[in-house]
């Protein structure tokens, strides 16, 4: 069934508006525009990239981006931020093809260069806790952060090397926490040198890593293992190898004993993806047969250890049931929820292959239920799961970022919003930087991207808040303070102003907004004769004569009419020419809006308003305001 909202045509714009409720996509017919509400959100229509200063101009605010920490070596791309963890306020960042060279060496050129490091950065400072390197030619390749993980006490790296004779490589080095400080490499030439501080896993002496060995080398890409880390465990997936392994740490002999080890055929991939949630792990096998012999759909399976036999046992399973296969690709476990991938990442007979998110609850004793998958227009390769908020890198498509939420009620997942790609792009460099590939972090409302093409690709972190990503960030949006982020006041009587937005009543209109939760709000008191007569209004800049597309989201306290116009500032010479006027309908339920403005002239101060009067005394929310030039 379609709700259909037929909108007013007037003046230089036309609309027509469908609200379906089964579809989350956006569609656009023509004159025609599909609506989505909040709970099945346009997906966003430009894409995940930008800078750090200077780059967003006053559309929105950026993070802090905190770009690799000094010194750099040689390497002409160390990419910091190519792997990254996260837990509490500290992010561990690898720059695996970063050049550490020891003074007085002779200048290496590549291959002889790529030791790589490790960076523990605490909150957003620029200057990092700890640094984990090997430096000098003979670790060279060593690649040192070719996979992370961290958690409250213990922190893990892994090195490679597969051009590396280095006794380093193939590793995976963990250093602890201990009353409340993490284990430092010594100062060796003003740098520092990790080489002579590492012991061998159960040897009896004190160093500041403990070395791992890993049992299958990754030679052909440093995606080739995945780790998850607890303070009690440490799990190593190798997925071409389909073999995964999970320690447990001994605290008597401080020593990572293992305790479990899976072993299955190469084909299934087998620890692609790993998590740990507890004394629960979760493994990936993205193109197991899940039970189906012959359909290789892929699988995601609970492993449960058992405290009085000090077994693993596999507890649970969920298995792919699309046809694209590649279910456990990647995956995020936490806080009892579990999310899932799904959907090969190349393209079948030129096409992409039909993709997904799935949801589980993730119950004590690992078995799962309230199954729900969400389809996706593109790939999703990196998750981050804190409470009932999901990230998520998108590989392709003008999102790069896109943030899924739980309703706690109805316990059902629902995309929420996305960050542009182009919102954070290298003015530096022609590489393309946040997005797809790059990982992420969560906690709370904290997000960490990683960003490796910054600053002409050595590379950083980007630190964002999660209740401000909002697809109306675009570098290329017209609208001043979108989505109301930055305001001065709280609230606004007639004739007042916050941060770009002006409130305005005439001819008996009475009103007032204010901005709770990063919204404007027009409460209406005395709604006037005529539409105009209660006024929210910014001034945009349209560089270029031609068309113009605006969206934005709006909700009322009951249904109504409003109407969003484009037109001269007329307070010289009461010119107020419109060019382009739309009436929208509006209820209680969010709905995201869509205009294409087909005749724009060029103004450098134009004003877009929206008019709430003469349509009853029902408040008006709006949010995610943008308005761009169309170029085709």
């Amino acid at each position: 069934m379609t709700e259909r909202i037929d909108s007013a045509w007037s003046r230089g714009a036309r609309c027509s508006c469908a609200l379906s409720r089964r579809s989350p996509h956006f569609k656009e017919e023509g004159w025609f525009m599909t609506l989505v509400s909040r709970k099945m959100k346009l997906r966003s229509l430009a894409g995940a990239l930008a800078g750090c200063v200077g780059l967003v101009a006053a559309q929105a605010s950026a993070g802090v981006v905190v770009g690799k920490p000094t010194p750099h070596g040689n390497t002409a791309y160390p990419e910091a931020g190519t792997t990254m963890a996260r837990k509490g306020t500290f992010t561990l960042v690898g720059a695996l093809q970063e050049h550490v060279k020891i003074s007085g060496e002779a200048e290496p050129t590549f291959p002889s260069t790529m030791q790589g490091a490790v960076y523990l950065m605490n909150g957003t400072s620029t200057t990092p806790e700890r640094v984990y390197q090997f430096p000098g030619v003979d670790q060279h390749d060593l690649q040192a952060g070719s996979q992370l993980a961290i958690s409250n006490n213990v922190l893990a790296f892994a090195t490679r090397g597969p051009n590396s004779s280095s006794p380093l490589a193939n590793s995976v080095f963990i250093a602890r926490k201990i009353n409340g400080s993490w284990a430092q490499c010594p100062l060796v030439n003003g740098q520092r040198n990790c080489h002579d501080a590492v012991r061998e896993n159960g040897q009896n002496i004190s160093r500041a890593l403990t070395r791992i060995p890993l049992t299958y080398p990754a030679n052909i890409s440093f995606k080739d293992i995945a780790l998850a880390l607890s303070d009690d465990y440490l799990v190593i997936g190798y997925r071409r190898h389909s073999v995964v392994e999970i320690y447990r740490y001994d605290t008597s002999n401080d020593e990572w004993i293992p305790e479990h080890s899976l072993d299955e055929p190469d084909e299934r991939f087998t620890g692609a993806a790993v998590a740990i949630d507890g004394d629960l792990v979760a493994v990936g096998s993205p193109w197991s047969d899940g039970g189906q012999a012959g359909v290789e759909l892929g699988s995601v399976r609970i492993f449960r250890r058992n405290a009085s036999t000090t077994t693993w046992s596999s507890v649970a399973g969920a298995y792919g049931h699309f046809s694209t296969g590649a279910f456990g690709r990647s995956l995020a476990m936490a806080s009892g929820n579990l999310a899932v991938t799904s959907g090969a990442t190349f393209l079948v007979n030129n096409v992409m292959p039909q993709q997904h998110i799935s949801f589980y609850r993730v119950a004590a004793d690992g078995t799962l239920s309230a199954h729900q998958s969400l389809q996706t227009a593109y790939p999703h390769v990196h998750l981050a799961l804190d409470g009932d908020t999901l990230a998520s890198t998108v590989s392709s498509g003008a999102e790069g970022l896109s943030i899924y939420k739980r309703d706690a009620a109805s316990g059902q997942w629902a995309y929420e919003t996305g960050l542009i790609r182009d919102f954070y792009k290298s003015v530096n460099s022609p590489y393309d930087g946040y997005g797809g590939i790059d990982p992420i972090g969560l906690v709370g409302d904290d997000l960490v991207l990683g960003w490796r093409a910054f600053s002409n690709l050595l590379g950083g972190v980007i630190h964002e808040k999660v209740s401000l990503i909002d697809n109306c960030r675009d570098p290329l949006n017209l609208v001043t303070n979108c989505s109301f982020d930055n305001v001065t006041n709280t609230a606004l009587t007639g004739s007042q102003s916050s941060s770009g937005w002006q409130l305005l009543n005439w001819n008996g209109g009475s009103t007032w907004a204010d901005f709770t939760g990063r919204q404007m709000r027009i409460n209406v008191q005395q709604p006037g004769s005529d539409m105009w007569h209660i006024q929210a209004r910014t001034t945009v800049n349209l560089p270029q004569a031609g068309r113009y597309l605006l969206t934005f989201r709006a909700k009322a306290d009951d249904v109504r009419t409003f109407v969003v116009n484009l037109g001269r500032n007329g307070n010289s010479d009461n010119n107020w020419t419109s060019y382009g006027r739309v009436t929208a309908a509006a209820g209680p339920e969010w709905v995201t809006y869509s205009f294409e403005l087909p005749n724009v002239p060029q103004d450098s101060a134009a004003l877009l308003d929206f008019n709430v009067g003469n349509a009853g005394t029902a408040a008006v929310t709006v949010d995610s305001v943008k308005l761009v030039r169309l170029t085709q």
